[in-house]
């Protein structure tokens, strides 16, 4: 989604604006403040993703304050397509849901595919980039031969038209080969159906997976002597494991017995 805001905000010359918009948040409290631009970011992690889906849709909206007459209509569809994907993505994340909840994630997602074509043209692939350069080079090797047969008065006005020309061509073939067709999106249409059959999202989140890694793998690491550290990461976990089971098991062991047998526990 940052992917094709960036490359609208490009093409309506609003970029710096949302970079002074980010980079100006106030603080405020579970909110990390972001201290670069979009662009000079490196690395998002898990908690830098979340604060962006929290401030991503106000800093968008200050940034395509005060439009044209001729964005007015874009700059709302932009909004529109950029908000039904961020509330179907916080919905998505709650932990429980109702037959309303599902409703709105339907409706959401709906919205959202009616209104991504305002950002088709950032879905450009190298192999349409180079469908557009080859246009452009016959349309200009056309017009070279005859331009030659046309008075010098005339040339500036067939410029402009020819640069009217060639920006519809592109656009055609934008809309004709750029598509939304790719897996991700193609996931967001089994969500609702997930949940209504399985429960809510975030219990299939890979984010307990990645916690147990401190444990099950840096832990090991870090004790080892870096020679041959994936035997004794694994090593290392399963003994400590295996010794936290047996405790578990005796615990387990002495309060039974205490409820059979109280006498003879005390």
């Amino acid at each position: 989604m940052m992917d094709w805001i960036q490359g609208f905000l490009k093409k309506h010359r609003r970029l710096e604006a949302f970079d002074e918009v980010w980079k100006a948040l106030p603080p405020y409290p579970g909110l990390l403040v972001p201290r670069k631009a979009y662009p000079e970011v490196t690395q998002w992690q898990g908690k830098e993703m979340q604060n962006l889906g929290r401030c991503v849709l106000g800093v968008l909206g200050v940034a395509l304050r005060l439009p044209g007459s001729a964005q007015l209509i874009p700059f709302k569809r932009a909004l529109g397509c950029v908000r039904a994907l961020v509330n179907f993505n916080m919905m998505a994340q709650y932990r429980s849901h109702t037959v309303e909840t599902i409703t709105y994630m339907e409706d959401y997602l709906d919205t959202f595919h009616k209104m991504k074509d305002i950002v088709l043209e950032s879905r450009v692939t190298k192999r349409i980039r180079a469908k557009m350069d080859d246009q452009r080079w016959e349309l200009r090797h056309d017009r070279a031969k005859t331009s030659e047969r046309i008075a010098p008065s005339k040339r500036r006005r067939m410029r402009d038209a020819e640069r009217e020309e060639e920006t519809e061509r592109r656009m055609n073939l934008i809309f004709c080969e750029s598509h939304f067709n790719f897996i991700k999106i193609n996931l967001f249409s089994h969500f609702c159906d997930h949940i209504r059959q399985f429960g809510n999202i975030p219990m299939y989140s890979t984010d307990y997976g990645e916690l147990a890694h401190k444990t099950q793998i840096k832990a090991g690491w870090w004790q080892s002597n870096k020679k041959d550290a994936s035997r004794q990461s694994v090593q290392s976990y399963t003994r400590q494991h295996g010794i936290r089971m047996r405790l578990s098991n005796l615990e387990s062991l002495r309060r039974c017995g205490a409820d059979l047998f109280p006498d003879v526990v005390e």
